[in-house]
């Protein structure tokens, strides 16, 4: 009778079926907001931040910390023109706002951002073409760690499997600087962007660049240098790439209100997530989603646990007889 029972926990308890393993979150430019997706099926959950929630103006890029907190850069527009250089912090499962973690300085614009693997935070930058360094655990400024041309506008930066850090020009190149000095290491040229922004390494080792006005993505090889491939179908004005865990990538298109989705090894653009309240998406980001039962498992666990207590209860009976 102890391994029926055993055996009944086990199946009830161990083997849980949950909606999804993962959402999607969309920092909206005209919004204000950071929205939450299914990662799996692209359907709307919420809005995980609500605008203006910390006094945030506009979110741009994002990041999940070692602490498994939300980090976000917010910035300022044509549109809402109010001047924010800070690096803000959110539960990244309620949305709750938990405080300014970074500021820069009054002439900075904040774009798109990575823990590095030092534990510190990098910001790109786009006014003064500079990637800034904040203390992973304090917020604490660190100074600018690397520094591009007049004229270019640190959006995307990544870093590569050779150790080395790779940040979007916005214009026909990609800047490549020492991973741990922040030296500069020349560039890798993109001919065929003309605006270079959002940079991202995939699952296969290559380099995914989004070309804003472009309207595509485009894959290099960063040891030739060569174009590999480029994706361009549904993309208007693409800004972050990201990639599930099946391998897929989603882009961010900008123009059009749509996170559009290109399957592994497809040139085919279809459209994962749009309108209504997409306004003008520019990160993207995915985080572990908290497990949540679908119906039909809590229908089963309350089964389960009635069937449990029926034959505790006969054990006890069969034991006083």
């Amino acid at each position: 009778m102890r391994l029926s029972i055993f055996g009944l926990a086990m199946l009830l308890l161990g083997f849980p079926v949950y909606a999804t393993n993962e959402y999607l979150l969309a920092s909206d430019r005209e919004g204000r907001n950071i929205l939450r997706y299914d990662a799996e099926t692209g359907a709307f959950v919420d809005v995980l931040v609500s605008a203006g929630s910390g006094n945030m103006n506009v979110p741009f890029g994002m990041a999940i910390g070692p602490d498994g907190d939300l980090y976000v850069s917010s910035g300022f527009t044509e549109i809402f023109p109010t001047h924010d250089a800070r690096v803000l912090k959110f539960d990244s499962e309620t949305g709750k706002f938990l405080g300014t973690f970074g500021t820069a300085s009054a002439t900075s614009s904040l774009g798109f951002m990575a823990f590095g693997p030092d534990g510190n935070l990098y910001v790109g930058d786009v006014s003064n073409a500079t990637v800034l360094r904040f203390d992973g655990k304090t917020g604490e400024s660190m100074g600018v760690f690397a520094t591009g041309l007049p004229g270019e506008g640190y959006f995307g930066l990544d870093w590569g499997p050779d150790g080395n850090l790779y940040v979007g020009s916005f214009q026909d190149h990609i800047d490549r600087f020492d991973g741990v000095t922040g030296a500069s290491l020349g560039i890798l040229s993109t001919p065929e962007a003309s605006s270079a922004g959002s940079v991202t390494f995939g699952p296969d080792g290559m380099l995914y660049v989004s070309d804003y006005f472009g309207s595509q993505v485009l894959v290099y090889d960063i040891v030739t240098g060569e174009l590999v491939k480029s994706l361009h179908q549904g993309l208007s004005g693409p800004n972050s790439v990201v990639f599930t865990e099946d391998g897929d990538l989603l882009v961010a298109s900008y123009f059009n209100n749509r996170i559009v989705k290109f399957e592994a090894e497809s040139s085919t653009g279809t459209i994962f997530a749009g309108g209504h309240p997409l306004h003008g998406p520019r990160g993207l980001l995915l985080v572990p989603a908290i497990p949540v039962p679908e119906p039909s498992t809590y229908a089963m666990l309350l089964a389960g646990l009635g069937l449990l207590g029926f034959v505790v209860r006969r054990r006890k009976e069969e034991m006083a007889t």
